[in-house]
């Protein structure tokens, strides 16, 4: 096994404690054998006694700092051309014009990045082992050189004269050194602009004091390409003591540093969508933050949740969902402003402070913020973007999002708290409605506990039978004869009493419970049914919301046929309501399933129709038996304008289409006659009765065959 597979020896020498900890672990999860000093006189003491690989040493030490530690190392023959990767937070010339004549190969600057280090160090390790090996075989040199892409050089220092061997022609074109790079001013015309400070404090320390160096830098060929390279050199002098030329070797690293950044990609960058995950966003996040506590700023985070995403899954498949997720994130991309961001350092792209951070939830970090007004802004302009239609495989896919805004430093004061108060925001966004942004208050740590604890009972709730089922009739307002019924469900909860389902839908919905809680509602109102049915009353149809998740099973026909067979139901005593904004998520799969549960018996009603997104195509193609206005255009109909006309003319749409109208939400005489007049007799509301217990609902059954409401027509 070589030491590229068993890692190698290092000597970490640190006087800070944690650092010590954390480089200590990084280095032995790669591989490598860790030995520890926290000062300079121990670092010496264990370089005497051990041999190493590498040694990672600190600069600024009390006692005995990491440059003497570094020139004492060098004065031995094993140390010569030892690796020393020195941990930095200097970087000022002088700083590394004192860290190379000291004898330093190579730095990291602090604060660390971990994975970075492993890299350096195996990299650092694995050069210094090859060099180790050209010295050792001489008749092995063009071998090795030609399997690690590296040449070598010499440059004598009286003649100015420049050589090197064949495989660094070939790896930096062939009329490399007529371009310059006998001397030293003419080699760094070559050198990338950024790195040239590095290089030529390297080289002169080497040419003054004689100290090998180990660097990387990028160079630019003759023919205008860019390669990354590993370089290590040391001098060569007479008897007399004064240097006479440079030796050293240059290797092409790209293909490797070119690994590494892809690593390094991969590892801060969602897999799906190219964007920032959540742990690139959180070190974002640090920095603005620190910048903003610094200048007594202000910023936010905006978290993003699509609306029922689940449905697109289940619809069009986890590859459509995929794509759609691409769509969202690129839509994301190009709508933040490059004002309302700041990358971490000039090399980040703006946009890669919108992050996925979960399957369908996405973060922003919006900056200067001036006003709530301007995380808003922001916010609004995300939900706009996400409304937009796109088009998955010809399909017209119409979503919508819930934001949550958390805003450093009023709601929280660090990253972690700031991303759990947008996160909270969202929930009461979500409650709120589709298509709906919150800010984070005090309360809602409050409302969460009670929350997660409602969650807990409801749970409960749907195993231990505390369920209810209400029924609100529908009525025929010209005869005042009962037309059908809705089922409601309520909860007896042990201590608050009986709750509406305003106060536990939402809840079931987030939660995962609504399948769960569809089924049980599905079964009662059928053994309800067959109740009513042994008792003699008359036979009554029944209408059930079913909800997105149980419409999108693949076998929801076949599911609702069983549940109501157990208790000896007939499909055709059951209307199954669906709502408008579930309908157009795919087209097509949804007149599939609408046909499966016609075909079953099955009656079909439209929910909420004028709220979502239909159209008149999409109304013409789905097979439904009833439309049902929606109370937000009942409430002002008697007053004429947008209301009254949506209302007309959903009831000519219904009748156009063979569709019987039902108006929920009556609540006036006024409003039943205006409905009735315009032919839709068929009415649901508190003006003919609340939601009733089975037993009430019974006796509304029970009177007069079952048919003549108990108070006449309104």
């Amino acid at each position: 096994m070589d030491d590229d597979q068993r890692g190698g020896r290092v000597l970490l020498v640190d006087d800070d404690a944690m650092i010590r900890m954390l480089a200590s672990e990084s280095l032995r999860h790669a591989g490598f054998a860790v030995s520890e000093a926290d000062c300079g006189e121990q670092a010496v003491r264990l370089f005497d006694a051990q041999e190493f690989d590498l040694i990672v040493l600190d600069v600024m030490m009390p006692g005995v700092d990491g440059y003497q530690v570094s020139r004492r190392i060098r004065q031995h023959e094993r140390g010569q051309w030892l690796p020393i990767l020195m941990l930095t937070g200097l970087n000022d010339g002088e700083s590394i014009e004192l860290a190379y004549r000291s004898g330093a190969t190579d730095f990291i600057n602090k604060p660390v990045n971990w994975l970075l280090l492993t890299q350096r160090v195996r990299y650092g390790m694995r050069s210094g082992q090859a060099i180790q090996a050209v010295q050792h075989s001489q008749q092995r040199l063009a071998h090795a050189q030609r399997l690690a892409r590296m040449g070598s050089w010499e440059w004598s220092v009286a003649e100015a004269r420049f050589a090197c061997s064949d495989e660094m022609l070939r790896l930096f074109g062939g009329d490399w050194q007529l371009a310059g790079a006998a001397t030293l001013d003419g080699f760094l015309a070559s050198v990338r602009e950024s790195d040239r400070a590095l290089v030529a404090s390297a080289r002169r320390a080497l040419l003054i004091d004689g100290q090998p160096y180990q660097i990387t830098y990028g160079m630019q060929r003759p023919d205008g390409k860019l390669r990354e390279v590993y370089e290590q050199a040391q001098a060569v002098r007479d008897t007399a003591g004064r240097i006479v030329r440079v030796e050293g070797i240059t290797q092409d690293i790209s293909e490797r540093i070119e690994a590494q950044q892809r690593i390094e990609h991969l590892s801060m960058h969602d897999g799906l969508t190219g964007l920032a995950n959540r742990q690139l966003f959180a070190q974002v996040a640090a920095v603005e933050l620190e910048r903003a506590r610094r200048n007594h700023g202000s910023c936010a985070i905006v978290h993003l949740d699509i609306d029922h995403f689940k449905s697109v899954n289940d619809a069009l498949g986890n590859a459509a969902g995929d794509q759609v997720l691409c769509t969202l994130a690129e839509r994301l991309r190009s709508s933040v402003r490059g004002a309302d961001l700041l990358a971490l350092n000039p090399s980040m792209r703006a946009a890669e402070t919108v992050a996925r951070i979960d399957g369908d939830a996405f973060t922003v970090l919006v900056l200067e913020v001036r006003a709530a007004g301007d995380a808003a802004i922001i916010a609004e302009r995300l939900l706009q973007t996400i409304a937009r239609p796109l088009s998955i495989d010809d399909r017209e896919v119409v979503l919508t999002a819930s934001i949550g805004i958390a805003v450093f430093p009023r709601d929280a004061d660090s990253v972690e708290a700031l991303a759990r108060a947008a996160e909270q925001a969202l929930y009461a966004a979500r409650a709120s409605g589709p298509a709906t942004y919150r800010f984070f208050d005090e309360e809602m740590n409050a409302a969460a506990r009670v929350k997660l604890h409602l969650e807990n009972e409801l749970r409960r709730a749907i195993a231990q039978d505390e369920l209810r089922l209400h029924f609100q009739p529908k009525v025929d307002a010209a005869s005042g004869r009962l037309s059908g019924a809705e089922a409601l469900v309520r909860w007896q909860h042990p201590r608050r009493g009986l709750l509406g389902p305003g106060e536990f839908i939402p809840l079931a919905e987030e939660a995962g419970l609504i399948v769960a809680l569809g089924d049980w509602v599905l079964a009662a109102a059928a053994r309800q049914l067959r109740q009513w049915a042994e008792a003699g009353l008359a036979p009554v149809r029944v209408s059930i919301n079913l909800a997105s998740p149980s419409f999108l099973e693949e076998q929801v026909a076949e599911k609702c046929s069983a549940i109501i067979a157990q208790e000896g139901i007939a499909p055709e005593q059951v209307v199954l309501e669906l709502t408008e904004s579930l309908l157009v998520v795919d087209a097509e799969r949804t007149i599939v399933r609408l046909n499966s549960l016609r075909e079953k018996g099955f009656a079909l009603s439209l929910d909420d129709f004028g709220t979502g997104f239909s159209s008149l195509s999409y109304l013409k193609r789905f097979p439904l038996d009833e439309l049902k206005i929606d109370r937000a255009f009942v409430t002002d109909v008697t007053r004429g304008g947008k209301d009254a006309a949506i209302a007309l003319s959903i009831i000519e749409l219904g009748h156009q289409f063979g569709m019987r109208v039902v108006a929920e939400g009556v609540e006036t005489r006024a409003q039943a006659d205006f409905l009735l007049a315009n032919r839709c007799p068929i009415q649901q509301g508190f003006l003919f009765s609340p939601p009733l217990p089975p037993d009430r609902f019974a006796a509304i059954l029970g009177s007069d065959g079952g048919l003549a409401f108990p108070d006449g027509p309104p």
